[in-house]
């Protein structure tokens, strides 16, 4: 059996192996679809628990042999401080889906992890709008979880909650149960009872928004940071942006030969925008690159972000993207939804106390109302330096407004059921109107 303590330091290793081929950071970047910050992360130890997708990616782009490539990889599979083997080494099916490496999530894999091992806390929401991947960050968290001894217990939608296997493992060992994409439609009776009966189970949620239970943690996740405007200048600093990193990672995967340059740089920038940053359309997109042009992705998305759907032999097309969109605004209160109609006309940012001013309401009020589109991932937080938080309503959510306008939804918006709260004291702003 190997002692941790003699194992090779991971990130000597890979340094070692890359100056002895001759290439830099940027070299090797380029090489893989690996961002030179994550290279320097883990050359410096920074990384904790590195994804085993991530180092034999870099294991490919180093062109080592098979005793050297097996040696990097049995180090980052070992690394001090992952708390055993990792799910993806081989160790037999795990309940979760296997969806590839996640990329610019880390920061939220490990909130969330933090939650988890809480031990006052048994139920963690993960919401988001559709297509933000909730269900990716479950999966990648449940990883992690399962490497540390957890037992894991994974409900995809339309199955049953195992309540045989909770009976049988949830008092002898840390369990987690994930639901995951839930709506709650009957209510919330179910997960009070589970609560109730299993006092050592953990609840995770994946779902369009918070359940309401009494001790619930949520944690709201938000589309990928876009690129700035003007850094479309610089590829190597665009090449750092999460949402770019995975478009690219995407493209890639039809066209391995595809480099982020001077050429390219302008047309990705504003994909990533025009998509919010969101991951499912961004696949969507970079799949689709295998038979259109990115200037002709572009100018569908331009025309509407809904346009790129999912391409042929997509596992898991998530839906109807629209639907979900919709079903996310059926959760606001009728005040919140015209908030929403309100700000969504403008493409810029504001601040609470603009959006207040322009509405004609409290700056409490607008606060309560925005700290509701925030959670739900229907409005992004924007933070400026030496300035207060400012927000912009996503791109997805503006052109569905703009086809409000055009063709007033009211009729599914009397079918929603909308929640209430403080927002309830905001004037209502007709859709459409002026």
């Amino acid at each position: 059996m190997k002692d941790i303590r003699t194992q090779p330091n991971l990130g000597v290793l890979l340094r070692d192996h890359r100056r002895r081929t001759g290439l830099t950071q940027r070299h090797l970047a380029d090489l893989t679809t690996v961002s030179v910050r994550a290279i320097r992360n883990l050359e410096q130890g920074k990384v904790l628990s590195p994804r085993l997708e991530t180092v034999q990616l870099l294991a490919d782009g180093l062109r080592l042999g098979s005793a050297q490539r097996e040696t990097l990889l049995d180090t980052a599979r070992r690394r001090p401080g992952t708390g055993g083997p990792p799910c993806d080494a081989g160790y037999g099916p795990t309940p979760w889906p296997v969806l590839g490496p996640l990329t610019g999530r880390e920061s939220e894999v490990a909130a969330l992890a933090d939650l988890l091992r809480q031990p006052s806390v048994r139920l963690v929401s993960v919401v988001g709008i559709g297509g933000v991947g909730k269900s990716h960050l479950a999966a990648e968290a449940m990883c992690r979880a399962a490497a540390d001894g957890t037992r894991v217990l994974w409900q995809a939608p339309g199955e049953e909650i195992p309540a045989g296997e909770l009976a049988d493992g949830a008092r002898r060992q840390r369990t987690v149960l994930v639901l995951d994409d839930v709506e709650l439609a009957g209510g919330t009776d179910r997960l009070v009872e589970l609560r109730r009966a299993h006092p050592w189970l953990r609840i995770l949620l994946t779902a369009c928004g918070p359940c309401g239970v009494s001790g619930e943690q949520i944690l709201s996740l938000a589309p990928l940071p876009v690129p700035a405007p003007g850094t479309e200048t610089d590829p190597e600093l665009l090449a750092e942006v999460p949402s770019v990193r995975l478009l690219c990672t995407h493209i890639r995967a039809g066209n391995p030969l595809f480099r982020l340059d001077d050429s390219n740089a302008g047309v990705v920038a504003e994909l990533c925008r025009r998509l919010d940053g969101l991951p499912r359309p961004l696949e969507f997109a970079g799949r689709w690159t295998l038979v259109r042009s990115l200037p002709e992705l572009l100018a569908e998305a331009e025309r509407s972000p809904f346009g790129l759907i999912a391409p042929p032999m997509t596992a898991d097309s998530s839906g109807d993207f629209v639907v979900r969109l919709r079903s996310a605004l059926g959760q606001l209160s009728p005040a919140g939804v015209s908030f929403l109609a309100a700000v969504a006309r403008d493409h810029r940012s504001w601040s609470v106390a603009e959006a207040a001013t322009a509405v004609g309401t409290s700056g409490a009020d607008a606060a309560a109302i925005v700290f509701t589109l925030v959670t739900y991932g229907l409005v992004r937080s924007e933070i400026h330096a030496g300035d207060g938080p400012r927000f912009s309503v996503l791109n997805h959510v503006r052109h569905l407004y703009t086809e409000v306008r055009r063709d007033p939804w009211r009729r599914h918006a009397k079918a929603a059921v909308h929640r209430t709260g403080p927002e309830d004291r905001v004037p209502k702003v007709a859709v459409g109107g002026g």
